[in-house]
């Protein structure tokens, strides 16, 4: 078998990390294609984004304009201005635990989709063929169904008298049933039921965009199946996960159902408590006052992670022209 050419040899030696950039200058580069004239597909983009733009803006709109009038009672508001509504917002524990509890049940359902949905988008991909369609399409039906059936299923799961706990006593790991719901724990439970199979076929796009060749290429260097998945794997992945999981998160701070129905009304997120204080006691300039709040808490999120984003991409462009 002939020996590589020292050329080859130095090439390698001089790769000392498995990232993504410094494989990619061990592939074959392949010409750019030329650019495309003719339809600009892109603008049958504009009518779906500026209805969605309307759809968001406009009622926005009217609530932060409520939220500046103080309530009269009986679903009246006052004709002045005011913003004793965001002061009481700012001063009161009671609703800043609300918007705690909110923002770290998110957090905590956007990182456990990417945990366990990532290995499992990945794994589907490249598995291939008819075996990850049915997959995808067995995911794809679980979401379909109506959310209320699936928290009653889950109701009935996590029960005292459910699966689970039977399971547990009847292997003397406890001895009085665990209790999963009425708790954050049980709206834990639901929204990563909600959230994982959309997060699961979103990754399993950006896991298809990643070459098989720099697996290949980590291979042949040397690295081990866990170096390669930590060190090129996941890096390249990284704008996808950032974006699945701001999808995950804005998902579940928006969620209703899943709190009202495993939590019990024990657990109050932002969405909980606004739609107590809209509807049950009429008090539309509170209750407009924490939909401005909440909305504006995730825009920010989301603009925070969008701005890494760029600000990663810009470093990356800048350090490959370097």
């Amino acid at each position: 078998m002939a020996r590589d050419s020292p050329s080859v040899a130095s090439e390698a030696n001089s790769i000392r990390d498995y990232s993504p950039m410094a494989l990619s200058t061990a592939l074959p580069t392949t010409p750019r294609q030329p650019r495309r004239t003719g339809t600009r597909w892109e603008w049958f983009l504009w009518p779906a984004v500026l209805i969605s733009f309307a759809l968001l803006v406009f009622p926005q709109i009217n609530f932060v304009w409520l939220s500046f009038h103080a309530d009269l009672g009986l679903g009246q508001v006052s004709d002045a201005l005011t913003a004793d509504n965001y002061i009481r917002l700012l001063a009161d524990p009671f609703y800043l635990n609300v918007f705690w509890v909110t923002l770290y049940l998110s957090v905590a359902t956007a990182g456990f989709g990417l945990l366990v949905g990532f290995p499992a988008a990945y794994a589907l991909a490249r598995i291939g063929g008819s075996t990850a369609s049915l997959l995808l399409s067995l995911i794809l039906t679980t979401s379909l169904i109506t959310v209320v059936v699936k928290l009653i299923g889950l109701n009935i799961i996590l029960g005292s008298d459910g699966v689970i706990n039977r399971v547990v006593l009847g292997l003397g790991l406890s001895r009085v049933p665990i209790a999963m719901l009425n708790n954050e724990f049980g709206v834990f439970i639901g929204l990563v039921q909600y959230t994982l199979p959309l997060m699961i076929v979103l990754l399993f796009g950006v896991v298809q965009t990643i070459p098989v060749s720099l697996e290949e290429a980590a291979t042949i260097l040397g690295a081990t199946r866990a170096r390669t998945y930590w060190q090129v794997i996941v890096p390249s992945a990284k704008a996808g996960l950032l974006s699945s999981g701001l999808i995950a998160f804005n998902m579940s701070m928006g969620t209703f159902t899943s709190v009202v129905l495993l939590g019990g009304g024990r657990v109050r997120t932002a969405p909980v408590l606004i739609q107590q204080i809209i509807i049950q006691e009429t008090k539309y300039g509170e209750g407009a006052a924490l939909a401005t709040a909440l909305v504006a808490l995730a825009f920010l999120i989301n603009i925070a992670v969008v701005a890494y984003l760029f600000a990663s991409g810009r470093g990356l462009r800048r350090h490959r022209a370097d």
